[in-house]
């Protein structure tokens, strides 16, 4: 393990990991409730761990080769890097120590962090009004979109309705795709497409779409 990494910057090499793919700071708070900003990224780009793309917002990041090859290994602290984990405080050495069996575990992060997000939770537990599945996406999609009729992955969408099946959201998806302002798209390049787009995606037409966008002109 190299000793330049604090665990916040592991564990954002292992969302990044989980992600397989570029991923903007408005998907990572989606999913995450975690932004990678300044004077983090530009310690993990000038390092070598991270990819990061600042030429126009949301940033987008990936994970470089060398912050793989760190995750390829097993977490072990050499006597140096031990002697200054003593000098940490408690919260810094729980957070080393879940990063370390999460780790050691192979487990599928991502999972977790859509249940716990903030964003999630948020609008789970605000009243519904009696809004409609479809009025609740709309909402989703405006809050979470970046600029005027943008696309917006699923996952992203789904992780808003913790309280509805895929079954539910699928349905009212299609229903939707019928609306003028509503396109419902595959993601053209399938080589970013990790284990959460596909499951999140919705098969329509014998076709499996994986982002969203509405009002689009």
């Amino acid at each position: 393990m190299s000793d330049d990494l604090t665990p916040a910057d592991f564990a954002i090499l292992l969302l990044l990991k989980s992600t397989n793919r570029e991923i903007s700071n408005t998907e990572l708070n989606a999913l995450y409730g975690v932004r990678l900003v300044s004077p983090a990224y530009e310690k993990l780009n000038a390092a070598g761990y991270v990819v990061s793309k600042t030429d126009r917002r949301p940033y987008r990041h990936s994970l470089a080769a060398k912050g793989a090859r760190v995750l390829g290994g097993p977490l072990v602290l050499e006597e140096e890097q031990a002697q200054t984990a003593e000098k940490r405080s408690a919260k810094e050495k729980l957070l080393w120590a879940a990063l370390t069996a999460v780790h050691g575990d192979n487990l599928d992060l991502r999972a977790a962090a859509v249940a716990k997000t903030p964003s999630a939770s948020k609008d789970d537990d605000e009243p519904h009004d009696g809004r409609s599945l479809e009025e609740r996406i709309r909402a989703a999609y405006a809050q979470v979109v970046d600029g005027p009729d943008g696309w917006v992955n699923l996952t992203v969408i789904r992780s808003h309705f913790p309280d509805v099946s895929k079954a539910d959201l699928d349905k009212t998806l299609e229903h939707m795709l019928d609306m003028p302002d509503v396109w419902l798209e595959p993601e053209a390049n399938r080589h970013r497409l990790g284990k959460a787009e596909k499951e999140a995606s919705v098969r329509i037409g014998g076709e499996d779409r994986h982002k969203l966008a509405i009002g689009r002109g």
